[in-house]
C-alpha cells in the first residue's frame, strides 16, 4: 500500500517474519541494507525495531518520493531483497509526510484461530499420552487427584517445553500476512473535529 504527498518526506515500513533458524544471518542482512539505504540520496533516517517473536520493522524516511523511488528502483536494492527474501517474508506500507505515525503488529497479532489449532494441536497429543499412562500406573487414583495431576503436568509441559517450540516453528504461518498500518494521530483527530465543529456553527 502506498500513499504519498508531493516533494513532502516520504516514509516507508516495512514487516519482516524471520524464518526460525535464521535470526543471526536476517540481523546481519537488516545491516547490510541500512547502510546501503543510508548511502543513497535524500536519505534521512532509519529506525529497526524486532521482538522475541521474530517480527522485525525496518523503517526509513526519505526527502522526496524521488529519492525513495531511486533506492527502491535501484539495483543495489534488488540484491539485497534476494537475500532478504530467503530469510523473511515482507509487508510494507509508504507514507508521505514526515510526522508520520504507525501501529505495527506485535506478539498479539496472530488471528485466534491460528491460535487455537497450534494450541489444540499440542494438547491433545499430550493429554492422550498423560491419561494413558495415568490409567496403567495409577488406575485406583481418584478423580479429583487424577484430575490435579494430569492438567498440572499438562500445563508446565505446555508451558515450558512444546508451545515454545511450537510457537517457534510455525512462526512463519502464524505471523503470515502481518504488516503495519498508518494510524492517524489523536490530536490531529481531535484538532479535525473541532475545526469541523466551527464551521458548522458559522453556517446559517
Amino acid at each position: 500500500m502506498t500513499t504519498s504527498g508531493g516533494d513532502a518526506p516520504v516514509t516507508v515500513v516495512v514487516t519482516r517474519v524471520v524464518r526460525p533458524g535464521r535470526e543471526d544471518a536476517f540481523a546481519a542482512w537488516a545491516d547490510d541494507i541500512d547502510a546501503a539505504a543510508a548511502s543513497f540520496a535524500g536519505y534521512l533516517t532509519g529506525i529497526r525495531l524486532h521482538d522475541e517473536t521474530g517480527l522485525n520493522h525496518l523503517i526509513q524516511q526519505f526527502e522526496s518520493p524521488d529519492h525513495l523511488r531511486a533506492w527502491e528502483q535501484s539495483r543495489t536494492r534488488r540484491d539485497l531483497l534476494r537475500r532478504g527474501d530467503q530469510l523473511s517474508s515482507e509487508r510494507r506500507v509508504v507514507v508521505g509526510g514526515r510526522d508520520t505515525w504507525f501501529r505495527v503488529p506485535g506478539r498479539s497479532t496472530p488471528p485466534k484461530w491460528k491460535t487455537f489449532l497450534i494450541t489444540w494441536a499440542a494438547v491433545y497429543p499430550i493429554l492422550l499420552i498423560i491419561a494413558t499412562t495415568q490409567a496403567a500406573v495409577v488406575p485406583q487414583l481418584p478423580q479429583p487427584a487424577g484430575l490435579a495431576v494430569s492438567s498440572g503436568t499438562l500445563t508446565a509441559v505446555l508451558t515450558w517445553i512444546i508451545l515454545p517450540r511450537l510457537n517457534h516453528r510455525a512462526r512463519p504461518w502464524l505471523l503470515h500476512g502481518a504488516h503495519p498500518t498508518p494510524i492517524q494521530r489523536l490530536s490531529q483527530s481531535r484538532t479535525a473535529g473541532s475545526n469541523r465543529r466551527r464551521r458548522s456553527r458559522r453556517d446559517p
